[in-house]
């Protein structure tokens, strides 16, 4: 009879010296594009893209036109004008789509992971505890950016075709900069809190229950205190307040509310966005250790 040796298979495929997180991330699209749910969610999130795709056209198509009685109406309805203020308002409303995507996608990457004894199967290859975080980090922010920063450049691009000239090309130049600026304001915070609370938390139910709490909870406390000491910029300390008073600066729009400068909210983003990050890098790095 013959005596077999008693070892694992030893790994054949081809090492990655470089950009191993891109693995990480090919999986994790997989497994949420096999999903109907997703599917709908990321199809609502484009609807939105429809309608200013529909406005774009009417609007440049009637401009063309400057004896129509239609072109002076529609210049004086500010929400029909393609122009900084459409895309403040497109990325802003695209905002909560981001929220809920990243909530589905993100609540259960890493305890489910956790759960499942992934980490051990993720770890045994050759892959750090760096590749990990940067892959599960870049598929929110690739999903986030899918509603946000790509249908936006689409819509500049667009409306440069229906109305070509350097008098469009000058009015829309610097659109491209700031919506990038926008859109990865709104996706980074969103990608690093789902992410801390999944890696905190043992259950992708619960973590997007904490997620929605936290967010609910910093909502209130902003109103609060903005009434109780009758400061208006108090406001800024819930959370979508301050990303849409960056958005506001970004795209030179007058915010209503707060007139604050721009430095302080964006130390706030970077805060939240560096503690969430630093929670994760800890979380996954006991894991490589225990593993």
């Amino acid at each position: 009879m013959p005596i077999y040796e008693q070892t694992y298979r030893t790994y054949e495929g081809q090492l990655r010296r470089h950009f191993r997180w891109w693995t990480i991330v090919k999986q994790e699209l997989r497994v949420l594009i096999s999903q109907r749910a997703f599917l709908v969610l990321m199809v609502a999130a484009l609807m939105h893209f429809i309608f200013r795709i529909l406005q774009i056209v009417a609007y440049d198509i009637i401009r063309m036109d400057p004896n129509n009685p239609i072109n002076a109406m529609i210049q004086n309805v500010a929400m029909l004008v393609v122009n900084e203020g459409m895309f403040y308002d497109f990325l802003r409303i695209q905002s909560s789509m981001v929220f809920l995507a990243c909530i589905f996608a993100g609540a259960g990457m890493i305890c489910d992971d956790t759960r499942n004894n992934l980490m051990e199967v993720y770890f045994s290859k050759p892959m750090s505890w760096r590749d990990y975080v940067l892959g599960k980090t870049m598929t929110l922010v690739a999903i986030g950016l899918t509603v946000t920063a790509v249908p936006a450049l689409i819509l500049v691009l667009l409306h440069n075709i229906l109305a070509p000239g350097w008098k469009t090309l000058g009015q829309t130049y610097w659109y491209p900069g700031a919506i990038l600026a926008f859109s990865l304001i709104i996706v980074l915070p969103c990608a690093t809190g789902v992410l801390a609370s999944s890696a905190l938390l043992k259950s992708q139910r619960f973590a997007a229950i904490a997620v929605f709490m936290i967010l609910f909870g910093d909502l209130a406390m902003g109103g609060i205190l903005s009434e109780a000491l009758h400061k208006q910029n108090y406001l800024i300390v819930a959370f979508p307040a301050a990303l849409d008073h960056l958005g506001s600066v970004l795209f030179k729009q007058r915010h209503p509310v707060l007139s604050m400068h721009w430095k302080w909210p964006a130390l706030y983003v970077a805060i939240v966005c560096g503690s969430c990050l630093w929670i994760v890098c800890r979380r996954v790095k006991r894991a490589e250790v225990a593993a």
